[in-house]
């Protein structure tokens, strides 16, 4: 089993703030730093913990030849990375003391995806592979429709809110991971209830993971409801936490483990992750978790 994740590649630049800064306003940031990110890189180095064959396919500018490099470096497939005339994403982000945050995005080289270079990626996968995607790139409809013409189980996080994630057809996707506000925008529904009886209703085959927030997540099927607790931790940075849960929740579903414990792997690594500073490099190693989890009993 392949796992390919067609996803988005950033330069993330991280503004410490003393709070997010207000229309108008002009504040002094504590600190800067630049890294790799995008939630596709995320995910993709949060997969890789996890499994040892993992793809990641997109683009880069000539600025972005560091970010395959870092991949690479956490045994990540590079060999679909291709380079782009036009300058890699951009994420400019603040982080507060409190650990929360504000992200600005340039789509940059993420946009820069076409036909001919979709079809090439998929020749090298086939039925049973897994494509992982988030709504950081353009083309997605077609990559989903690729996809499932070549049998992957394609698994989504409709991340970020666009007018385009209600066009897509999500009898296709075989896994769905969002959070309640994302789940709404689909649906068009309030309740959570309401939002798991819409998705079980009109999409009967689909899997779903929502995530809670404090409230932990939950993961619901045609046949199973299953609760997972949230961990209380003292946070530093939550950016790239959800793209945490997902690497972490996917690799050990897709391995055969039950779900259970993947949503406690998922939910273990997350909260360990809003602890350190950053997004992919704040992701932490499956040796980790262990030590971590015996302090959060």
């Amino acid at each position: 089993m392949k796992i390919v994740n067609f996803g988005s590649i950033n330069i993330d630049i991280f503004f410490a703030v003393d709070h997010i800064v207000r229309p108008g306003e002009t504040i002094s940031a504590k600190s800067i730093e630049k890294r790799a990110g995008g939630k596709g890189l995320n995910q993709s180095i949060a997969l890789a913990k996890n499994s040892k064959e993992v793809y990641h396919a997109g683009n880069i500018g000539s600025d972005g030849e560091f970010l395959a490099e870092y991949l690479e470096n956490e045994g990540i497939n590079t060999e679909f990375i291709r380079k782009s005339e036009i300058l890699t994403g951009n994420a400019i982000i603040q982080v507060d003391e409190g650990g929360e945050n504000s992200i600005v995005l340039y789509k940059g080289a993420n946009f820069d995806n076409d036909k001919d270079f979709v079809d090439s990626v998929f020749e090298h996968f086939s039925e049973n592979d897994i494509l992982v995607l988030q709504n950081e790139i353009n083309m997605m409809d077609y990559i989903i429709n690729k996809a499932y013409e070549k049998r992957l189980k394609i698994v989504l996080n409709p991340s970020p809110i666009t007018d385009e994630i209600k066009k897509f057809d999500y009898d296709k996707i075989d896994l769905l991971l969002l959070n309640e506000h994302e789940a709404k925008a689909i649906s068009g529904k309030e309740g959570l209830y309401e939002n798991i009886e819409f998705f079980k209703k009109t999409y009967p085959k689909l899997k779903l993971v929502i995530t809670l927030g404090k409230a932990g997540s939950i993961y619901i099927s045609k046949d199973e409801l299953i609760r997972q607790k949230a961990y209380k931790v003292k946070a530093i940075d939550s950016t790239g936490a959800g793209d945490t849960f997902t690497g972490f929740f996917v690799a050990n579903f897709y391995a055969g483990k039950d779900i259970n414990t993947c949503l406690e792997l998922a939910t273990r690594a997350s909260a360990l992750s809003v602890t350190k500073k950053g997004a992919s490099v704040s992701i932490p190693e499956l040796s980790e978790l262990d030590d971590f989890g015996k302090k959060l009993l």
